[in-house]
């Protein structure tokens, strides 16, 4: 997947030009110049930075919104200083890059605003105890863009308490991953739901919690089963050797009555 293939709505994403220009010098030491072009929602509205680094370290920042140099180190003050005396020719070389971005643009950002629809589940965590409430967890994985809202419905009524969420959490891959959990205490036959508005749809996503056995309930049911068949098996052995031990005496017995 290309590093331009995805594009967070409604939010600042990088197309990044490359090394403008990277330089050696001798004991190790290296400096680069990194151009980043930024898009804020469309090509009509376009940000350029100039970064200028020098082992590890950040010296020199042109930003085109601000038509500004900042210096970032002492040593990098007065060049930022001679940067700031010429304006007009930091605007002109600024103008060059943006429409140098806006081309590149044009060819990845069709791409760019592709979107991703979510895989989600809905589950029993925790089944409901004495005075403990049961807890649902709604997972939601692998959505593109970023923003996305999830949330809990009871009987088709929105649930606002005790209910707590992650953040959206990054998965390396240009996916995305949140999880939301709700406690709450059951009632027979009521219906909840989370539902996930997210920019993949035209519409809310709802995905029904399956009234159906939990996963805790069934491994419980499967242990408890299985508990009761190694039971009647150990209760069928052990008469089966009663038996065996019972018949085998009176053999033993009768033989030796014949016997005297």
């Amino acid at each position: 997947m290309s590093n331009f293939s995805k594009k967070e709505r409604y939010m600042i994403i990088e197309l990044s030009n490359g090394l403008l220009a990277t330089f050696f010098l001798v004991h190790g030491h290296y400096g680069f110049i990194l151009v980043l072009c930024r898009v804020l929602g469309s090509l009509q509205n376009v940000e350029i930075i100039y970064s200028i680094n020098y082992d590890k370290k950040e010296l020199l920042r042109f930003n085109s919104t601000e038509n500004k140099v900042a210096a970032y180190t002492e040593y990098a003050i007065k060049w930022a200083d001679d940067f700031n005396k010429k304006p007009e020719w930091l605007h002109m070389e600024a103008e060059k890059a943006i429409a140098d971005c806006k081309r590149f643009g044009q060819l990845y950002l069709p791409e760019v605003e592709k979107t991703v629809k979510p895989e989600v589940t809905v589950r029993s965590v925790r089944q409901a105890s004495g005075k403990n409430p049961a807890m649902l967890i709604c997972s939601v994985y692998d959505f593109y863009p970023k923003p996305i809202k999830l949330t809990w419905m009871r009987d088709d009524k929105e649930v606002t308490t005790d209910v707590t969420s992650t953040e959206e959490l990054a998965d390396g891959d240009w996916y995305y991953q949140i999880h939301s959990h709700l406690e709450y205490f059951p009632k027979p036959g009521e219906k909840i739901s989370c539902v996930v508005e997210h920019a993949s749809s035209h519409k809310p996503m709802i995905y029904d919690l399956d009234s159906s056995l939990s996963e805790s309930d069934r491994n419980k049911f499967i242990t408890g089963a299985a508990g009761v068949v190694l039971g009647v098996i150990m209760a069928a052995g052990g008469l089966i050797y009663y038996k065996r031990k019972h018949t085998d005496k009176r053999i033993l017995t009768k033989g030796k009555n014949q016997f005297y």
